[in-house]
């Protein structure tokens, strides 16, 4: 078991890196992943977050692929690097205290669509409204760059779904059942408005019935950042940059310290 003999036993892991090796699994089985694809984390304490390392086959991991990290992705524990891409992860909890996991994966349908152009939103189907949110698009940058951790974060802030260009999906999640569940919902989504419109064309939700929707998304997650914080709300093509940037930015600084 390598350095993870130390503290896999302990109250902080509590089975939890079973679950992120469960996940990953999964992950490969539906064909969300191929070989070393994408990459899972989950927030086990207040600095302290467990994640894949790089270049491990999710669907084949094992307790030594795992890795813990700090906030600033200083490795804690764990005999291997995270990946590179855990920058998006660590920007992700930085501006969501909400959130204790995220998932990236290469879901082949969803990411079709998003080279194709093929938007998924407004949404075709109750479902996406319900148990996604608004799926959000986020412009092509390097894979682990920082300058991809930057350009997502606005998306972050108020989004659980977020279409990458050219570089697969994220999705967050209270836990890392939900996060890996909207990915999963994200994928059928994606078949589902693909087989659609190879049948002919497809009308998005009508407008009231889209509204009624939200309603009741608002209702089931009152505490979500999209009904509480000002920016969600307000809309964040009316926010100036500066109203969203600081906390990514410290984190970001943080990792290039340690880079």
């Amino acid at each position: 078991m390598g350095a993870y003999s130390g503290f896999m036993n302990t109250e902080t892991m509590d089975g939890r890196w079973e679950e992120l090796i469960s996940i990953g699994r999964l992950m490969w089985e539906r064909s969300l992943i191929a070989g070393t694809d994408g990459n899972l984390s989950l927030r086990i304490g207040p600095d302290r977050i467990l994640a894949t390392a790089t270049g491990v086959p999710k669907g084949r991991m094992k307790a030594d692929d795992l890795v813990v990290i700090d906030a600033s992705g200083r490795r804690i524990s764990g005999d291997r690097d995270a990946s590179s891409e855990i920058r998006v992860h660590l920007a992700a909890y930085a501006v969501r205290p909400d959130i204790s996991a995220v998932v990236h994966a290469h879901p082949p349908a969803a990411l079709a669509m998003s080279l194709a152009g093929i938007e998924m939103e407004p949404p075709f189907i109750p479902e996406s409204v319900l148990s996604l949110g608004p799926v959000a698009r986020a412009e092509y940058r390097t894979p682990g760059s920082m300058e991809l951790a930057g350009v997502l974060e606005e998306n972050l802030r108020c989004h659980d779904a977020i279409m990458m260009e050219r570089h697969g999906a994220l999705t967050l999640g209270r836990s890392l059942e939900e996060a890996y569940n909207r990915m999963e919902s994200l994928e059928h989504t994606a078949k589902t408005i693909w087989m659609a419109r190879a049948l002919g064309p497809v009308e998005p939700l009508p407008a009231p019935e889209l509204h009624r929707l939200e309603d009741l998304a608002r209702k089931a997650a009152p505490e979500h950042p999209r009904q509480r914080d000002p920016v969600c709300r307000r809309g964040l093509q009316d926010t100036g940059p500066e109203e969203i940037s600081s906390l990514v930015r410290d984190v970001l600084a943080r990792v290039r310290e340690r880079s």
